[in-house]
């Protein structure tokens, strides 16, 4: 049902991701100049990117942003949930493990001197890692509590 606790922590993630689009996780700076990186863009354009440069990352925060929607409406099928919340856990790991490939990738792209500057928002990943684990346990506590009834019976 949707007024479960595991319903309240995938949806905080869903949000949490979402807000990775508008939130600056680093910003990379070289003397005066200074680069904001959301996970779809950067502000003000890199000479010698192009937009596509971080649509990887911007799929994989919309992946998991919706996995973790879908995944609040299937209380039907606990079992299912499980493995959706384990995949979303992984993405979010790959999620992370992208953000730093990019953070240190535009920081060798811009030459020496250049320094990473990670911000508030570089931790949802890990919040968000937080949250699905919140909700795996909370959606195992319920298959359990629905087996032992079962045995009962």
């Amino acid at each position: 049902m949707i007024q479960r606790i595991q319903s309240v922590y995938l949806f905080v993630a869903a949000a949490l991701t979402c807000c990775l689009f508008g939130l600056p996780f680093a910003g990379i700076g070289k003397g005066f100049l200074t680069f904001s990186v959301t996970a779809c863009h950067l502000s003000p354009k890199v000479p010698g990117m192009n937009s596509t440069t971080m649509l990887p990352l911007a799929i994989a925060t919309l992946c998991v942003a919706v996995l973790c929607l879908i995944n609040i409406f299937l209380f039907g099928s606990r079992t299912r949930q499980m493995k959706i919340v384990k995949l979303n856990i992984v993405l979010q790991v790959v999620m992370l493990l992208g953000m730093v490939a990019y953070c240190i990738g535009l920081q060798r792209g811009m030459g020496m001197g250049a320094s990473i500057h990670p911000r508030f928002a570089f931790a949802i990943p890990v919040v968000n890692v937080i949250l699905l684990i919140l909700a795996y346990k909370g959606i195992k506590a319920d298959d359990d509590l629905v087996k032992s009834a079962d045995r009962l019976r």
